[in-house]
């Protein structure tokens, strides 16, 4: 038997495994195309929860949610200055805390040391208002998705 084979796995391996486990089924029901792997389509928010003419800061995946009249984009989150972590204020503005570097909701830079606009990920926003972001794959700026019927509003 090899060292691997005999390996236990510590409370906090378990754990995490568990978790993970038990929100796949989850993932792939709110995006259908989800994969179980790190890369692919994987639900970032509810569409109820982001403001108009607003931004949140998503932790899984990382990315920034922009929510305006053109629809839902996703976007990184890190400064195209000098790759800080940005912020999103309560009031849904973009800036990052280093250099003072503020992006409008396209992700566009408005002001500080930024001069390129922050990269776009493929968003999707189902029926049931599941937006979805797949950090895999990026797109062209501009690329907004859909907002469903009943969001237009």
């Amino acid at each position: 038997m090899s060292t691997q084979e005999n390996r236990t796995l510590s409370r906090r391996e378990c754990l995490e495994w568990l978790a993970a486990a038990a929100a796949t089924p989850l993932l792939l029901q709110a995006c259908p195309r989800a994969l179980a792997a790190e890369s692919g389509p994987v639900k970032a928010a509810l569409l109820i929860a982001l403001r108009n003419e607003s931004a949140i800061l998503s932790e899984h995946p990382e990315t920034i949610i922009s929510r305006t009249k053109k629809g839902v984009a996703a976007f990184s989150p890190y400064c195209t200055h000098r790759r800080n972590k940005l912020e999103v204020a309560r009031d849904g503005s973009i800036s990052c805390p280093v250099h003072d570097s503020t992006f409008d909701l396209s992700g566009n830079p408005t002001g500080g040391p930024a001069t390129r606009a922050l990269p776009w990920f493929l968003t999707a926003v189902d029926e049931e208002g599941n937006v979805c972001v797949d950090v895999s794959k990026t797109v062209k700026q501009g690329e907004w998705a859909a907002l469903p019927s009943w969001a237009k509003k």
